[in-house]
């Protein structure tokens, strides 16, 4: 059983218990609050744009940690360790598919001006991302500079909205078929 253990789940838990760890437990716990109420409460995004716009970021953020974190470009290392650990889950499964789907739910429901809205929502997230790395340590950038993170926000936010639009159209397409 302790070779298991040492083999298996040791290297997925945290080195210490710290700042980083309840980082993302806080955060986890406010994206799920704000899933809750843009699907729940204030919900204008249908169902079908919820779960696309979701799988996307979750493929996006996977995508992402994996070719960026991961040799041979290995620009930063996140939470404790150089490779995936337990609280990475959290931030790719619900965090960062969380955060963008929060921001898309705003995009539907004000946005008129595309351009400003890729700008402005890359600079929150990567001031959210600046935030968590310089007072919680979330991430260990090596060759990684604050900038990329900015140019890196605009390809996913560019993603999204162009996605969103695309899934829009099938969407509106195919009811207006079936109502025929």
């Amino acid at each position: 059983m302790k070779e298991i253990y040492d083999k298996a789940i040791q290297p997925m838990l945290p080195k210490t218990f710290d700042e980083n760890e309840w980082c993302v437990i806080a955060i986890t716990i406010l994206v799920i609050i704000c899933i809750y109420y843009i699907t729940q409460k204030s919900r204008i995004l249908l169902w079908t744009e919820i779960i696309g716009i979701s799988l996307l970021n979750l493929q996006l953020t996977t995508l992402g940690d994996y070719f960026l974190a991961m040799p041979p470009y290995d620009f930063y290392d996140t939470v404790d360790r150089n490779s995936g650990e337990l609280m990475d889950i959290f931030l790719q499964n619900i965090v960062y598919p969380g955060m963008v789907l929060f921001i898309m739910h705003f995009y539907k429901k004000r946005t008129t001006n595309k351009v400003v809205f890729i700008l402005i929502s890359s600079l929150i997230l990567s001031a959210l991302e600046s935030i968590s790395v310089y007072f919680f340590h979330l991430f260990t950038f090596k060759s990684w500079e604050n900038y990329y993170s900015i140019i890196f926000y605009i390809f996913v936010m560019t993603s999204n909205v162009v996605f969103y639009e695309v899934f829009k159209s099938i969407i509106s397409n195919r009811i207006a078929r079936n109502s025929m």
